[in-house]
């Protein structure tokens, strides 16, 4: 408004210069979503009032208003009201049109007199020759409509200390208003004048009559014909401003179209090559520009690649194919790199002002294609730039606006969460091939590690095998030998070598041992189970009875639990509890009395002593073969039996472990795959029904 005043009274002014001054640009000013800051408000005004010398000119700016070129699009809406008494009571809502920095509030106080009440946002700062303008406005508001210039009263000013600035309001009546007026007097006057001509002269009464009547006719004919004229005038101002709002809407409409479009078209595809050429038809079908094109980061996120392009020859495609955009702190960076760096939008109405940052050759480039204005916005995922988009179009001779920038700004998104969303798909597609190909190639190392270890323990048996029985011959011969020394010549021998002899002796019969424990393992890896009932109660009770007859003055109380019943092989059964009850039978020797206990809890079995127990930290040396808790010289064994164990439990398909606690007993568990019955265990419940438990 302030330029087409200049244009009009001041055209001496150097408008370029104005502008310059006050850091705006034309294309700014002719945005209608554009917004200007107070700085450069305060920059313009005063050079305005300087190279026109004058200081109220903010005032006659508002009043330009009141011209058909003053208020643009907002004119016909305005004029479509009834009077400019309305125009305040919609002031609230078109007040936001012109500034963020306050808002304001209209009521009435009179007949012809209203109240506005103008309030500053927090932290929003203006001058008093803004004032100035708000009154020329108030003041347009009523020559649109005809009326003098209004009564403002401006007492309240928020820059002369109070918290608001209060304008009172009154006007005088419009030409039609006081014609209205005429009329209603004059026929409230008619009758009157009539009975008084009667009642003077007769003569003179009919012809004064028809001339009133003709005259108050003529004058309601011309009055209405300017009611019509007023009514029309404001019916036709209103039918254009509705056709402005239906044209924007229809805009609004179909970019919201287009945005679904490309979510829509967006969603079915997943191969990102896909996904750009989709996007390309759907802006070329949509966009009102000519050109367009995306740049995305390329696999080494050094640089920006062109991935898709609409509105260029084969040629300059080619050539935009061939760009490479480093993204690189050290390097120049043009404005696309500074866009997609700063995830900011950018709008260049002349390719001028980038001159200094582009490379010579793309400027060039860029300049042949004949490029003037051009919009670029980040392609955005959550938080992340993707990339950058840019159009442009040289049939609009540099004329695009904030509106284009926040429609290629809500595109952009779009288009990065689709990318995002490929990407994302690429990468899974990428790992679930490396996965397959590393588990083909490990079950190819599997299988070929698992024959490598089979045959390794196959020729690793055959040697066990063979080891132990070739061994016992030899071993025998030379234990017997001692002993046939010891036997036969004892007598010549003195103590120190009978000693050596016993050991001699003493040591065969345990290798002896350790190689029938060893064919033992043997056996069990190559026996065929018997897969059957077994009660491990009544074994428990033989082998029980066998032990006592050993030893028995030992003092012994004995807890075996009757009908625990499992599915197994009975000889193999039969040995892991010879083992594990020969054990708490041996650990619990040196003990005062004896208590060992058999039975099962939830479906496990378990063999308790009170013997002399292990330490849990050398637990898992149990049922290893050779390796032995307690020495030779404490407790006699020869350190295969619970190894052994293991090995028949598992070869039925169950686990076998210990807890122990040192000088207060020990507890093996095993469990089995399928346990047919088991009563619960009483408390203290004898082993042999009818014996005592102590002896």
């Amino acid at each position: 408004m302030f330029l087409k005043l200049l244009r009009e009274k001041y055209p001496q002014v150097d408008i370029g210069d104005l502008l310059n001054h006050a850091q705006m640009k034309k294309w700014e000013v002719a945005d209608p979503g554009h917004w200007f800051s107070q700085r450069q408000i305060d920059l313009f005004t005063e050079k305005l009032v300087l190279v026109t010398g004058e200081p109220r000119i903010a005032r006659e700016a508002g009043r330009y208003a009141a011209s058909p070129e003053g208020l643009g699009s907002l004119h016909s809406f305005i004029l479509g009201l009834i009077g400019p008494e309305y125009v305040f009571f919609v002031m609230h809502k078109l007040a936001r049109k012109f500034s963020r920095s306050s808002r304001c509030s209209t009521r009435r106080i009179g007949p012809r007199e209203i109240e506005v009440t103008v309030t500053f946002e927090p932290g929003a700062k203006e001058n008093p020759y803004q004032c100035e303008n708000r009154i020329g406005y108030f003041e347009a508001a009523f020559l649109l409509f005809g009326h003098d210039f209004p009564r403002i009263r401006h007492n309240e000013c928020i820059f002369k200390g109070a918290e608001v600035c209060r304008y009172n309001i009154s006007w005088n009546p419009s030409l039609i208003s006081r014609l209205i007026q005429v009329r209603r007097l004059s026929l409230l006057l008619l009758p009157l004048s009539s009975l008084s001509l009667f009642f003077a002269g007769g003569k003179f009464f009919t012809p004064s009559l028809t001339l009133a009547l003709f005259v108050y006719l003529l004058f309601t004919l011309l009055l209405h014909a300017q009611e019509r004229k007023a009514l029309l005038s404001s019916l036709t101002n209103m039918r254009n401003s509705t056709e402005k709002l239906l044209v924007q809407t229809q805009d609004n409409c179909d970019n919201a179209r287009m945005i679904n479009e490309i979510g829509e078209v967006l969603s079915t595809r997943t191969d990102l090559d896909d996904i750009l050429k989709s996007v390309n038809q759907v802006l070329l079908k949509r966009l009102d520009y000519g050109r367009g094109i995306i740049f995305l980061l390329d696999q080494d996120r050094q640089a920006l690649v062109l991935k898709g392009c609409f509105g260029f020859s084969e040629e300059h495609q080619l050539k935009l194919e061939q760009m490479v955009l480093p993204i690189a702190s050290g390097t120049p960076h043009g404005v696309l790199v500074r866009s997609f760096l700063r995830q900011e939008p950018l709008l260049i109405n002349d390719l001028s002002e980038v001159k200094a940052r582009a490379s010579a050759e793309n400027y060039a480039f860029f300049v042949g294609l004949g490029v003037k204005s051009f919009i670029c916005a980040p392609i955005v995922c959550e938080g992340e730039s993707l990339g950058v988009f840019a159009v442009d179009d040289m049939k609009r001779g540099g004329e695009l606006l904030q509106s284009d920038l926040n429609l290629i700004q809500g595109i952009a998104p779009v288009i990065g969460i689709a990318i995002r969303n490929a990407m994302h798909l690429a990468n899974e597609r990428r790992l679930s091939e490396q996965l397959r190909k590393a588990s083909e190639l490990l079950e190819r190392r599997v299988d070929e590690r698992t024959s490598e270890l089979s045959h390794a323990n196959q020729e690793l048996e055959f040697l066990y095998d063979s080891v132990s029985h070739d061994l016992r011959t030899p071993i025998r011969v030379i234990y017997g030998y001692g002993e046939l020394l010891l036997e036969e010549y004892g007598m010549q021998l003195d103590a120190t070598a009978k000693e050596y002899l016993k050991c001699i002796i003493s040591g065969g019969e345990r290798m002896e041992a350790t190689l029938d424990r060893m064919l033992d393992l043997s056996e069990i890896r190559q026996a065929q189970l018997d897969l059957q009932p077994v009660d491990l109660s009544r074994i428990a009770h033989g082998i029980m009875a066998d032990l006592r007859i050993a030893e028995y003055k030992r003092e012994l109380t004995v807890n075996i639990q009757e009908d625990v019943v499992v599915i197994g092989d009975e000889k193999l059964l039969t040995r892991v509890m010879e083992n594990l009850l020969g054990n708490a039978w041996k650990y619990t020797s040196g003990k005062e009395t004896s208590v060992i206990t058999f039975g099962m809890r939830d479906g496990v079995c378990c063999v308790e002593d009170n013997g002399e127990g292990f330490d849990m930290a050398q637990a898992q040396r149990l049922f290893l073969p050779f390796q032995r808790l307690h020495g030779d010289s404490e407790i006699a064994g020869h350190g295969f039996g619970l190894s052994i164990v293991r090995k028949m439990i598992e070869r039925m398909g169950g686990q076998v472990w210990g807890e122990g606690k040192p000088g207060e007993g020990a507890t093996f568990y095993f469990t089995l795959p399928n346990v047919v019955k088991a009563e619960a265990l009483p408390p203290q419940a004898s082993a042999d029904a009818g014996e005592p438990v102590s002896h």
